[in-house]
């Protein structure tokens, strides 16, 4: 009896022995499973044009999240969802990013769409900063590249979801959020969610859809937050509809400007005259659709914007 013992004793070492190699071995399988996933998780950054309407519905275009940190080498994915036409022009950086081609860069107005998705890689550490081609300084980003073990973790928040037209959005201190938030209650002066009074006043834009002429006339409200700021209107129209274009493109292209500065409080009334070619296509086609884009940038305040449509055709005989 005695010395079957032993052979049971070494039996169930070899079976504890096998046991151990069996679960290590699936450890091991599930580690080399779960390593590619964690890895695949690890994407770029992405920043997204983000649209909302303000109280007294002036547009407001933000890039969400407005700053990012890569590391070196490191990509930001860059997207415009909206059918608000933006794109991004580089104004202050180490080195040029190597963009792909589904991001509009450039310097003018052509450099810009909608419904767009892409991304830029950066090469050498530094900050890059980026506006957008349509709305200027007014839609600004900052891109922080450092060395992979200087890059923080979380330190990118998520895009902010898009606010629906007519919210009021995350305003902090400098008039608006991330989210495009309200600049606060115009004509009373009264600051809003943003902390910062609007300087357009109640019922600010008067602006007919439709005109007559080779100039487009409206008039706007200002309120006293407005004092001592800049005033600039743009007509942009479909490039496509212009004598000389190529290509059938839809990009917006400028076609007038009105500008004025050291703005009071009160009426500013404008007219802003088509170019040579816009008054060539309003005789040629009978008409000319136009996008009325109103730029307000109060002294040392952030700029609000309206946007209107208008329809333009020919003065009456």
């Amino acid at each position: 009896m005695s010395g079957t013992h032993p052979a049971r004793t070494g039996d169930g070492a070899r079976y504890a022995r096998t046991g151990a190699i069996c679960l290590v071995a699936a450890a091991l399988g599930a580690l080399a499973m779960v390593l590619p996933a964690v890895a695949g998780s690890e994407t770029a950054p992405t920043v997204t044009a983000v649209n909302s309407t303000g109280l007294y519905e002036e547009q407001i275009h933000s890039w969400s999240p407005s700053h990012v940190t890569v590391g070196e080498g490191g990509s930001v994915t860059l997207t415009n969802p909206t059918t608000v036409p933006h794109g991004v022009r580089w104004v202050s950086s180490p080195a040029t990013p190597a963009c792909t081609s589904g991001v509009p860069v450039g310097t003018t107005l052509s450099a810009s769409g909608t419904e767009w998705s892409g991304s830029c890689t950066f090469a050498q550490p530094g900050t890059y900063v980026f506006y957008c081609t349509v709305h200027g300084a007014a839609m600004s980003g900052t891109i922080t590249v450092a060395n992979p073990s200087e890059v923080p973790t979380g330190t990118n928040p998520s895009p902010s979801p898009t606010p629906t037209p007519g919210s009021p959005g995350t305003g902090s201190g400098s008039g608006a959020g991330a989210g495009g938030g309200e600049p606060g209650t115009a004509g009373t002066g009264a600051p809003g969610a943003g902390g910062k009074a609007s300087p357009f006043a109640a019922g600010a834009l008067k602006l007919a859809s439709a005109q007559r002429g080779d100039a487009v006339h409206g008039s706007l409200a200002l309120s006293s937050a407005a004092a001592g700021g800049r005033l600039e209107v743009d007509l942009l129209a479909n490039g496509a509809t212009l004598p000389g274009a190529s290509g059938g493109h839809a990009r917006r292209v400028r076609v007038g400007r009105f500008e004025r500065g050291s703005l009071g409080a009160g009426t500013v009334r404008f007219g802003v005259a088509l170019s040579a070619k816009a008054r060539a296509a309003l005789k040629h086609a009978g008409r000319l659709a136009l996008t009325v884009r109103i730029e307000l940038t109060p002294r040392g305040g952030r700029s609000a914007e309206l946007t209107r449509a208008v329809v333009l055709r020919p003065p009456a005989r």
